[in-house]
């Protein structure tokens, strides 16, 4: 393993711009460090449509309801994160490679998969988001060529993807400073005129504060547990865990609170995406300025899809996968399937928080002392696969049962505890034993990759 005190520190420079490491581990040799992956995180999540859902969650539940609920539910988000993004920031594994890791190299495809097009629907709801703010700005009623400017958005956004992660950072660059913007514009222009009354509107009661807190948790959820795709690129764990905070603590938080001030401001919710200026000297530069921020997380979700593309479908390349999600996803744009958000969000704090926390309790317990130095014994690990079943069909039934709490949370909590159970009960059996042999994934406190069997 090369050692931390030999290394020498990455630069985008250095990054594979043709296969992004999508199928090994990042030696230390490869790895950036805090500031590159932070400010693509951020990007990453400060995206408009956080604003819009935040908006969203102070129409129902009103503006000081509305600021806990985002509060509690993006905490929630960085802890969950935060738990995934440790072992992959130690060891340099991206998400994929990380669910091979946990649920056997053949075992993982099914996950790999699902997820890869859960993040493929969000790359395509961003895409499909800029068609229809555009409609919104500029009354255009006709729905096919609303439906070729999403089309076209998604060829857009993706091109970075294509190139890989370093010209990511440059479209952050620029959609950073455009969300500052854009904040400024709306709390000199709004937030301030209205004063205090901002702070005592009511919602209108059409959701309970859990459903505000899923909605806040599970706008990142996938992402959140597909973070090691990004976080890969530091050099420990801890660094992963403060670009996690940079994400949703720093990042998405403020800015869906941001969106639920503006929407109290605005105090009218037949207004959609804060455009109610009837000026087009308004409108344009507004637009754009939210299109920018969509762009910097719609090719993230697509950096994610591709990875998991690449992993799931091994015939495919790094640019390959690219295409076929940039296709599938301006496909899905292009014709609206993808337009309910919320109940997107619903589908996804259902399905993917069983998945997360079967990694979760791999790595800190079946695999204390050991982390990710080794994989696998047996290609498919049934314990994973049947916790996980476990984990989301409890989701289900409870959001059945009680609509009001918080969806999402009792599939993490069944999927863990069922997962440590099946390992204690019948491991070797189920699959879950560890190889003794060496994954070649490197970690900064480590003087040697080799495994110790547990």
């Amino acid at each position: 393993m090369t050692n931390s005190n030999n290394s020498t520190k990455a630069t985008w420079d250095t990054v594979s711009v043709s296969e992004e490491w999508h199928d090994k581990p990042i030696p230390m040799r490869g790895r950036l460090g805090f500031k590159e992956p932070a400010i693509v995180w951020a990007g990453f999540g400060v995206a408009f449509i956080c604003a819009v859902i935040g908006g969203i969650i102070q129409q129902g539940l009103g503006t000081i309801n509305a600021i806990w609920a985002i509060i509690v539910g993006n905490l929630i988000l960085f802890v969950y994160a935060a738990a995934i993004g440790y072992p992959a920031g130690k060891w340099g594994l991206n998400f994929p490679l990380t669910i091979k890791a946990v649920f056997g190299g053949k075992g993982s495809y099914i996950p790999i998969a699902i997820l890869a097009l859960l993040v493929t629907g969000w790359f395509a709801f961003h895409s499909w988001l800029t068609g229809d703010i555009i409609k919104v700005a500029f009354g255009i009623e006709n729905k096919f060529a609303v439906g070729l400017i999403a089309a076209g958005a998604a060829l857009l956004y993706g091109i970075p993807v294509i190139y890989g992660i370093k010209s990511m950072s440059l479209v952050r660059k620029i959609a950073i400073p455009a969300m500052v913007l854009f904040a400024a514009y709306y709390i000199v222009t709004k937030v301030i005129p209205a004063g205090a009354q901002i702070w005592t509107q009511e919602g209108t009661g059409a959701i309970g504060f859990w459903t505000g807190v899923s909605m806040a948790w599970a706008t990142y959820a996938v992402s959140g547990t597909m973070t090691g795709d990004i976080v890969r690129y530091t050099r420990n764990g801890e660094q992963a865990i403060w670009v996690t905070a940079v994400a949703f603590v720093f990042s998405n938080a403020p800015f869906m609170i941001l969106g639920a001030i503006i929407s109290a401001a605005v105090g009218d919710s037949t207004v959609q995406y804060f455009l109610d200026s009837p000026s087009l000297s308004v409108l344009i530069p507004i637009a754009m300025l939210g299109l920018l921020s969509t762009w910097s997380t719609a090719d993230a979700c697509l950096y994610n899809a591709a990875l998991g593309f690449t992993n799931a479908f091994t015939a495919l390349n790094w640019r390959k996968a690219a295409y076929l999600g940039l296709v599938l996803g301006a496909i899905a744009a292009g014709t609206g399937i993808v337009g309910s958000v919320v109940d997107f969000l619903l589908l996804i704090g259902l399905v993917v928080p069983p998945i997360g926390a079967v990694i979760i309790a791999d790595y800190f317990v079946v695999r204390r002392g050991v982390g990710f130095s080794t994989f696998r014994e047996d290609h498919v690990n049934i314990a994973a696969i049947v916790a996980t079943l476990a984990g989301l069909g409890a989701g289900y039934l409870i959001s059945q049962a009680y609509p009001n709490f918080i969806f999402g949370i009792p599939g993490i909590v069944v999927g863990a505890s069922a997962y440590l159970v099946l390992w204690k009960v019948a491991g070797n059996k189920l699959g879950a034993n560890l190889s003794t042999k060496t994954s070649t994934a490197e970690s900064e406190d480590q003087q040697t990759s080799v495994a110790v069997a547990p």
